[in-house]
């Protein structure tokens, strides 16, 4: 048992949360009874967690594809230079252990798509999106309509970042919720707002814009103050606002979105979750613009790492770490003349560094990993 001074400490934690009106300590008990799915452990994915984390959420549920890069290190809050190369969702759950040893954080190393997307928002009350495109967002808000959970979406790029807290109708709900959406507080899903994905070529990114780390601050501590009381149960139903920040202007401008669902939108107004029984796997995709070529197996296939370390061992450059093997080829050269980087996931994920041709990057994994 741990010494009084620790007990003290822990009971003491969330003294000045529970003293918030309409928290206190019935709040609190909620708070650690529930659960939240976060998808992608990015800038925004790191700040909500840690703000969650510190808040006494009871269970946080990490899931990211990427690991941890020098240039993540400018904006995304949980992760210092020793993290460089783990799996981003493992270095963040380090990092929040340390942070509050009494919150469950579990960490999935994976891609989120159709295939395994049920399965990972089991048992959760919430959704924070700490994505960076609105093809997997489009699959969140499917998530989201279909289980009936709250959405608390939110982007940054430059120096602007917009949040919003989504409360989705029940009309189309297939699974019970922990906590129901009654149809007089629910609003618009994201499809009601956003119905088709941008142009690719005309949405920037934080690799081809940039991003001012202090916006991910705001729009995330947007994100996290909806969940918390949310899940809290605190004060009155949260207002369906739209909010923008503009760091140049230090401005919000909010809109209304109240009355913005549309009863002829595919997910919540038809209860088609065209995202959710998309394809499964066996694609390729870039990741977040960069030079950076994903390859999904049509099913998780264990690899043994181990012995593929040894097997490219003689053609480069690799280190083996617990749940990833990465180095570089140095038989492949990219346009640049340097080592094509290869990262092989547990799970049979690979990705290809230095290439956007997903033809060439096919080729690479299938002369060096068999097809």
């Amino acid at each position: 048992m741990g010494s009084p001074r620790l007990h003290s400490m822990i009971v003491n934690r969330y003294h000045r949360q529970t003293l918030l009106e309409g928290i206190g300590q019935e709040g609190q008990d909620r708070l650690q009874a529930a659960s939240v799915f976060i998808a992608g452990v990015g800038a925004l994915g790191c700040a909500v967690a840690d703000h969650l984390v510190r808040a006494g959420v009871g269970h946080i549920r990490l899931v990211d594809r990427d690991v941890v890069e020098p240039t993540n290190l400018q904006r995304q809050s949980l992760f210092a230079e020793d993290d460089i190369g783990l799996p981003k969702a493992i270095a963040a759950k380090q990092r929040l252990f340390a942070i509050n040893k009494e919150v469950r954080v579990e960490a999935v190393v994976d891609d989120l798509r159709p295939a395994v997307a049920t399965t990972m928002i089991e048992d959760c009350d919430a959704i924070a999106d700490g994505l960076d495109n609105f093809e997997t967002r489009f699959l969140l808000n499917d998530l989201s309509v279909n289980f009936g959970l709250p959405y608390a979406y939110a982007g940054a790029v430059g120096y602007e970042g917009t949040a919003a807290f989504l409360k989705p109708s029940p009309k189309h709900r297939k699974h019970l919720a922990t906590r129901e959406i009654s149809e007089a507080e629910s609003g618009p899903c994201l499809r009601c707002l956003v119905p088709e994905s941008p142009s690719d070529d005309l949405t920037p990114t934080c690799d081809s814009a940039g991003v001012l780390a202090p916006v991910i601050a705001v729009v995330s501590g947007l994100q996290a103050a909806a969940l918390i009381q949310y899940l809290a149960q605190s004060n009155d139903p949260l207002p369906h606002l739209l909010t923008r920040f503009d760091a140049r202007t230090m401005r919000m401008h909010q809109i209304n979105i109240g009355n913005a669902r549309r009863e002829d939108c595919a997910t919540c107004g038809h209860g088609k979750f065209e995202a959710l029984h998309g394809a499964a796997g066996n694609k390729a995709t870039t990741i977040c613009g960069r030079d950076l070529i994903q390859l999904l197996p049509a099913s998780p296939q264990p690899t043994n790492l181990e012995a593929l370390a040894n097997r490219l061992a003689p053609h480069g450059d690799f280190e083996l770490q617990p749940f990833l093997l990465r180095g570089s080829l140095t038989e492949e050269l990219d346009q640049t003349g340097n080592p094509v980087g290869l990262t092989v996931f547990s799970d049979g994920r690979v990705f290809i560094h230095g290439t956007v041709d997903d033809r060439r990057a096919r080729a690479i994994k299938n002369r060096w990993l068999g097809g």
